[in-house]
């Protein structure tokens, strides 16, 4: 086995491609390197891990680092994706090596992220459900629309500017955005954007769908006043859970989780949760930490899940929800 990557290996791009939309399923008329553009841009190619046997591709991990930034602190966090094994080499014990060389490269950082619905084959590798996320799946009929659709590219400069000054005006815990993140976001051509102006002032906007994936899901937008037209376009997810005349169709998770380097996880929990929540220890099956003075012990899934949900402490109901947005997630 041959460990690589597209960085070094420029000419196995359609190869990889191609490897990762056979395993996905993806359509004829859908591409992953648009549905998940900043995974697949150039400047990202040397954390697109490529694994050869006798010179063939039979595998992809991709990694793309985002940071999340808590009291002036950047925290920067790899998320995983695009993982794919040739079918004629699973099961032999491949993709288990090939993983975990590539996680050794971002143990450094506090956790790692990734998204998949195969709970038991990563909770081999220590990732653990968690991050709230709710589904919106209200019906609502919307009389006067005031929301226009949109390609992110056809937006100019200043409309991305005012999109951006929205999106950092969050009440969530968001990835840190650019301007260069935006302008790179416009070539997920296969997304759309609704946005509402007011005297040709962006006041709110939200993205759905994304080719392959997310098919009429509302992933992304700037603030929820608007959420009884937003519903009137499709499915909702949302970190928030309304309590008073919208409910919500299920709890999802967002992400899977890794631990990684202990003393930068502690300093994030420390900081996220407004430094009511202190971990003295982390050994391979529990936490013990400190809420208020009181000294508590939990799984590693159980804290997770109780720090940022679903099932987050009651106690916690302060601390501002985390949002993956689709156009991040990978």
């Amino acid at each position: 086995m041959k460990y690589t990557t597209l960085k070094e290996n420029p000419e196995l791009y359609n190869n990889c491609v191609k490897l990762i939309e056979n395993s996905f399923n993806y359509s004829k008329d859908n591409k992953f390197d648009v549905d998940f553009y900043p995974l697949m841009e150039p400047s990202n190619h040397q954390n697109n891990f490529l694994l050869l046997q006798d010179n063939n591709l039979i595998g992809h991990i991709g990694v793309l680092i985002k940071s999340f930034i808590i009291d002036e602190i950047e925290f920067k966090v790899p998320m995983f994706g695009g993982i794919a094994i040739d079918p004629s080499y699973r099961g032999k014990g491949y993709f288990k090596e090939f993983f975990n060389h590539t996680l050794d490269k971002f143990k450094g950082f506090a956790f790692n992220l990734l998204w998949s619905n195969k709970l038991e084959l990563y909770e081999k590798f220590e990732f653990h459900p968690c991050i709230k996320q709710f589904e919106y799946n209200t019906k609502v009929l919307i009389d006067n629309p005031t929301f226009i659709k949109y390609k992110l590219k056809d937006l100019d400069n200043n409309q991305i500017k005012q999109l951006s000054y929205i999106y950092n005006q969050s009440k969530e815990l968001r990835y840190k955005r650019s301007i260069q993140d935006w302008n790179n976001l416009k070539k997920i051509t296969s997304s759309d954007i609704f946005i509402k102006e007011n005297n040709n002032i962006i006041s709110n906007y939200f993205f759905q769908n994304k080719g392959e994936d997310l098919n009429e899901v509302i992933y992304e937008y700037g603030h929820l006043s608007d959420i009884q037209e937003i519903l009137g376009h499709g499915v909702l997810w949302s970190p928030f859970q309304y309590h008073e005349y919208i409910e919500y169709s299920s709890c999802l998770y967002a992400s899977l989780l890794k631990i990684c380097d202990i003393n930068s996880f502690k300093e994030f929990v420390h900081l996220y949760t407004q430094k009511h929540i202190k971990i003295q220890n982390i050994n391979d099956k529990k936490i013990t930490f400190f809420f208020e003075k009181n000294q508590f012990e939990l799984s590693i899934a159980n804290f997770l899940e109780g720090i940022f949900g679903p099932n987050q402490f009651t106690e916690l109901d302060f601390v501002m929800p985390i949002l993956i947005s689709g156009l991040d997630s990978i």
